[in-house]
């Protein structure tokens, strides 16, 4: 059925596929590393390099959010300077 919905909506299956296949394994792995460090997770945390990857991961996340509010800040300044002159 979510299949069906979003064949509708035309998203493309390939990442839903994916993300089916390799969550559950991300999972697992996860918890396992939970194990081995005694379910804290201050292990990803500790290292410089899964601490660049953690921010990078951020980062990349958070910039279409950012990319969107620059881009409405600036129609609304164009908005606002437009306005002015019509007067």
């Amino acid at each position: 059925m979510a299949a069906m919905a979003l064949r509708l909506m035309n998203m493309p299956m390939a990442p839903l596929l994916l993300g089916f296949i390799l969550g559950g394994l991300m999972e697992d792995n996860l918890r396992r590393s939970l194990m081995i460090y005694d379910e804290s997770m201050s292990f990803m945390w500790e290292r410089p390099i899964t601490l660049g990857i953690n921010i990078t991961t951020i980062i990349v996340l958070s910039l279409p959010f950012i990319r969107y509010m620059i881009t409405k800040r600036k129609l609304n300044k164009a908005n606002v300077g437009e306005g002015a002159y019509k007067k």
